[in-house]
This record gives structure tokens, sequence and C-alpha cells, in this order.
């Protein structure tokens, strides 16, 4: 009965604003069109079938606006609506509760103009609780507050996010996360900075580093199908944005996230999945870290001096141009092949007959010395290492003749 007199308010109203209003035989209204209204409510044209009510014009079609104090809200719901759009799901089907289109509907596109799907503007209410668009997830499965997608389709959000994209995000100001560190590059957070103690009872940095195993793998398109499609769910509409192909066909690295959670735990994640992330953000700094212990260990190798002292070294047995020599003149230390090498590796080295003493010290990441080679051989010669005995990791190798550090290197071991 209510519905009822809503209506004829509805028709008188209209027709005391001289409105062509006309109540056609299948039941359906029409205002302002002398069609046939195929909707049940006709405004300006015919209408659409699969709506219930239809405007048009060339002007703003609907305009709603909400003023006063309300008198409907509670304590327990203070939310009022200027637009409120309901849509039960109960089939299997697309529902959308509303939805904005701005876009050309033919092929003579005009390429002037803005064009927005949705706009939303707020301001002026408690700072900081303005929000142009605000979407929130319900229930308890997984989805997200806001989807964007550059496919004219759906895809399967494995996981409760606030916001889930589809393909490709481009942002051309600062973005904040927890990953990039904002206490870092803000003066005004209180949080204390405090110096990164890496000579812990634990080991340095490039200790804990050494511990790691570099991993490859791939995407099989299969299996990533399979993870964007809900249980159950009898709509396959999904398909892969240029990113995600070319993520499929190409080979990808990182590290094994259970061996750095050993050393460093809060460097992994765990995700809504169960699976563990490694932020390798924050991992940069240590980088920048063990490359210092590094070098540092390089040069307490080198008895304390610096990169330098192998040129010294060689001028100090008279020579200038290694290449142009016709005799061996200074000690020359070569890189080891194969390198990295699984069993043995050999290490060329080159002794001129004036050298009195000469040993090769192999140490490990920690400087630990692992073993003493005593040279009887001048000239070109060589020495073999067998790795059945070492562990697989970085070692450095190193030439020292008469007391003096000819030439360091690195050589790797892998099982």
């Amino acid at each position: 009965m209510k519905k009822f007199f809503i209506l004829v308010s509805i028709m008188l109203t209209a027709v005391c604003a001289q409105a062509q209003l006309k109540i056609h035989e299948n039941g359906n209204i029409s205002i302002n069109t002398t069609e046939n209204p195929i909707s049940t409510l006709s405004i300006g044209y015919t209408g659409n079938e699969s709506y219930t009510t239809s405007i048009a014009g060339n002007n703003s079609a609907i305009y709603g606006r909400r003023t006063g104090i309300p008198t409907t809200t509670t304590e327990h719901d203070p939310w009022t609506y200027g637009v409120t759009g309901l849509n039960s799901p109960n089939d299997n089907k697309f529902y959308v509760g509303v939805r904005g289109s701005a876009l050309v509907h033919n092929d003579d596109f005009p390429n002037k103009g803005r064009a927005f799907g949705v706009y939303g503007v707020a301001g002026n209410t408690t700072s900081g609780y303005n929000y142009g668009v605000y979407g929130q997830l319900n229930g308890t499965k997984n989805g997200a507050a806001i989807f964007g997608t550059l496919n004219p389709n759906d895809a399967c959000v494995p996981g409760r996010y606030a916001g889930y994209f589809a393909g490709d995000v481009k942002v051309t100001g600062t973005l904040y996360a927890p990953y990039l560190t904002t206490v870092a590059a803000s003066s005004s957070n209180t949080r204390t900075l405090t110096t990164l103690n890496t000579n812990t009872t634990d080991g340095t940095v490039s200790e804990k580093f050494s511990q790691l195993s570099a991993i490859q793998f791939s995407i099989n398109p299969q299996t990533a199908k399979t993870s964007r499609l809900s249980e159950g769910d009898t709509l396959d509409t999904q398909s892969y944005t240029d990113t995600e192909i070319q993520a499929m066909e190409k080979s990808h690295y990182g590290l094994v996230a259970t061996q750095l959670q050993q050393v460093y735990p809060d460097l992994v994640y765990e995700n809504q999945q169960g699976d563990l992330c490694i932020n390798y953000i924050e991992m940069i700094p240590l980088l920048v870290q063990s490359i210092k212990e590094l070098k540092a260990e390089i040069v307490t190798l080198q008895g304390g001096k610096n990169v330098g002292t192998v040129v010294n070294t060689r001028a100090a047995y008279n020579t200038t141009d290694i290449e142009e020599s016709t005799a061996l003149t200074i000690p020359i230390l070569k890189q080891n092949n194969p390198n990295p090498f699984t069993e043995n590796t050999v290490i060329e080295y080159s002794l001129p007959e004036s050298v009195q003493t000469a040993n090769i010290y192999i140490y490990d990441m920690n400087g630990k010395q692992i073993e003493q080679i005593y040279l009887t051989e001048r000239g070109e010669s060589s020495i073999t290492i067998n790795g059945e005995n070492l562990s697989a990791g970085m070692y450095l190798y190193s030439l020292i003749a008469d007391g003096q550090v000819i030439d360091t290197k690195r050589m790797i071991l892998t099982k």
C-alpha cells in the first residue's frame, strides 16, 4: 500500500510539472517519451529491459542529495548515504552494487575530454578521515576491498587484501610500505635509530650470508592458473597480463627462505597462504655491511695494506710491464679453474727463481686458515685443491712469497 501511494505521488508530481506521463498496456510507465517503454519506469527514452528504471537525458541523469540531521541512524549504525545500491548474489553470475561507466559506445572515438568510471570527492570533516573512495571487504572469504584490472574480467584474489591489482601498478610519488622503512627517511619520526651491531656471538654479516644458498626457479603456467581459481567456481574467465606471461617465460632467482630465517628471522614473513616471503629491500644495508667486512678481511690477509700492495710488490721485483716481460721476474697467482667447482679445482701460479719461500694459504670467509700449501716448484706450475673435505661455500686463497702478499682471489665450492 505504501508503494502505491509513493507511485501515485510520483505521477501527480509529474502531471503537475506538465510532463508526459503514461501508463502503457504492458503495465510499464513512461515519462517524457512517446515510445513504448521496456523498463518498468522509463524516463526520456524507451529504457532497457535489463533495468527496472531507466533514465536518459542531455544533462546529468540522477541527482541525490541528503541534508539535515539524519533520523534513521543509530549508535550502532552511524552511516548515512546519498545513493545506495543493493544487489544480493544468488546465482553463478557477476553482481555489482553500483556501476559507473563513462565511455564512447561506438567506434568513432573523439580523443578528447576526460572519462571517469567512478568519481569520488570527500573533504572538510575530521582531519585524517576524508576518503574519496572507500572500500571494505566483509565476511570471511578471500577478496579485496579495492580491485583493479586492465582486463575485462575478474581474478581470484589469494587472500584478504585492502587493495589488489591484476596488472602493472605505477606510482609517481613515494610508496610507503613496511618493506620501505620510513623510520630512516623521516626526521620527524620519533623511533630511535641505533647502529647495527654486526660483531655478535652468532658471527658477522658476511659469515651469516655465507650460509645462504641461491636458487633458480620457474613458474608453471598450469599451476599459476589453478591457483587463480577458487574451489567450486565454474566461471572460468581467467586470463594473464603481459607481465604475468613474461614471468612464466623467464627464470627467477632467490634465496632459500628457511635458511635466511635461521640467520635473519626479521627478514622473513609468512603470508596468508602460509608461504614464506623474503624482505629483499632491507637486505640491501646488510649486503653493504657484508662488502665492508670482506674488504676488511682482504686487507688483513694482505698484511694490513690496501689493494695497491700487489702493484708495489710486483714493482719490487724490478718490472713494470708483465705482458712485455720475456723472463719471469715476479710471482703471479691465477684464478682457479673451474670456478665454481664441485670436486677438484686447479690453481696455477708462477714463481721466479729468486723467490726463497712461497706458500698458498686458503681461508674461509671468517678469516680462518683452512690449509697451507708449501710451493717447491719455480717457474709456471699448479696445485690441485680437493673439495672432498671442504664444506660448500666461498673461500679466499692467497699467494705469499718471501713474506709478502702477492695476490688474493676467491673460489667457490658447490655440492
